[in-house]
């Protein structure tokens, strides 16, 4: 690399900048509707069902992966999708518009729907783009930088959206249209080289699958992060239900709890590029701390210790993640990026959306304390697949 030259290609920053705004967005969206639903209904289960429709639509990101690996102009659809998605939260706002709960309700979902679906459609475009743009060398350190700054943007997100929602409900859907519509610039000044092979939007996907069966690393890194998906899912809501019905704080304690988490992340995205040795072995040692964390949650009574133990998680689970994206790009070739980053969107970030209502009923069923318990043993539980996981226990990041 010349001396004075970017480390990192300048189409991947506006990727990372477009990232980075559509995250703030998005968390701010996630935070808003669960606290607007739970505001409105008192039921924590309609709440976690606002948390997991915007994961509906990732049921058909492998789908949706083929193909987008399979168009060559791959900046109009995602041009074309951040537009619809700034312009379908119109409906939220003649939901309260005419002041009907049911309406606003049906807006709400309708809404997190289509916003899951074209961050989908972004998503998969992201992940081909980022394999043509970052060199071998530059996987994890990329990864970490990508990570970073999203992170950096969901917590800004989550920590400005209990300040945004003091504005009112209305105000608050008119600022996340425009935070939409800015996330589309970057993507006006992203042009790619890499042009797919004719191919059947049928044979893609069969070729997708075709790869996936051969790669046992990528199967068992699916079930990993369909764990942690799963975890992660019914946090969200069981979060806002601590701060909304134990403490009996306002909105902004609920912000600032998920900024901590987000702090961690940042600080463990950062710290991820130097962690060297057995995925597996790294893996076990944050599994069991984020499980201990977790349970630990249960038997605290003051919303400001809480804090601690939500960065601990935050620090982990961000290492985990740029050691997990870095061994993606090793394992996938740029031609099938957007079908595996749409099966691992399918087979497990999609299980937010079950883990949401699951959260939703957990607390139902128990309570808030004893749901963080529950959640905490099922990751320490989640320890023991590492060991049977020998081919992805074994690469060395």
């Amino acid at each position: 690399m010349e001396r004075g030259r970017p480390k990192f290609d300048t189409r991947f920053r506006f990727l990372v900048v477009n990232a980075g705004i559509s995250r703030f967005g998005l968390s701010s969206f996630n935070l808003i509707i669960i606290w607007v639903i739970l505001f409105e209904t008192k039921n924590a289960l309609l709440a976690g069902l606002g948390d997991g429709i915007i994961s509906l639509p990732l049921f058909f990101s492998f789908i949706i992966g083929a193909l987008i690996d399979n168009t060559k102009n791959k900046r109009l659809i995602a041009i074309l999708v951040s537009i619809l998605r700034a312009v379908f939260l119109v409906l939220v706002l003649y939901g309260f518009y005419i002041q009907s709960l049911s309406i606003i309700l049906i807006s709400i979902y309708a809404s997190g729907f289509v916003l899951g679906l074209t961050s989908d459609v972004i998503n998969s475009v992201r992940a081909t783009w980022t394999k043509e743009m970052l060199t071998q060398d530059q996987y994890k350190s990329g990864s970490a930088l990508s990570s970073m700054a999203t992170y950096i943007a969901e917590a800004a997100g989550y920590l400005l959206s209990g300040v945004i929602l003091l504005l009112g409900f209305y105000r608050s859907f008119e600022i996340l249209i425009a935070v939409f519509a800015v996330a589309l610039l970057p993507l006006l000044f992203i042009s790619t080289d890499f042009k797919p092979e004719e191919r059947s939007a049928l044979q893609s996907i069969k070729e997708g699958i075709s790869f996936i069966r051969k790669q046992k690393e990528i199967v068992q890194l699916m079930i990993i992060v369909l764990v942690l998906n799963i975890t992660f899912g019914m946090i969200g809501i069981i979060f806002i239900s601590l701060v909304q019905l134990k403490f009996h704080l306002p909105s902004i304690y609920a912000s600032i709890a998920f900024s901590m988490f987000i702090f961690g992340l940042i600080i463990g995205s950062g710290f991820g590029s130097k962690v060297k040795g057995k995925l597996g072995r790294i893996s076990m040692v944050i599994f069991f701390i984020t499980g201990v964390s977790l349970a630990s949650i249960a038997f605290i009574n003051s919303i400001f210790i809480i804090f601690i133990p939500a960065i601990i998680i935050g620090v982990l689970i961000g290492i985990a993640n740029v050691l997990y994206n870095s061994s993606m790009l090793h394992l996938v070739n740029q031609e099938f990026m957007a079908r595996i980053s749409g099966a691992f969107s399918t087979f497990s970030v999609a299980a937010t959306f079950s883990s949401g209502m699951l959260g939703g009923a957990l607390i139902q069923l128990t309570s808030v304390s004893e749901s963080f318990l529950i959640v905490g043993m099922f990751v320490i539980a989640s320890v023991g697949l590492w060991p049977i996981f020998r081919e992805i226990y074994s690469i060395v990041v």
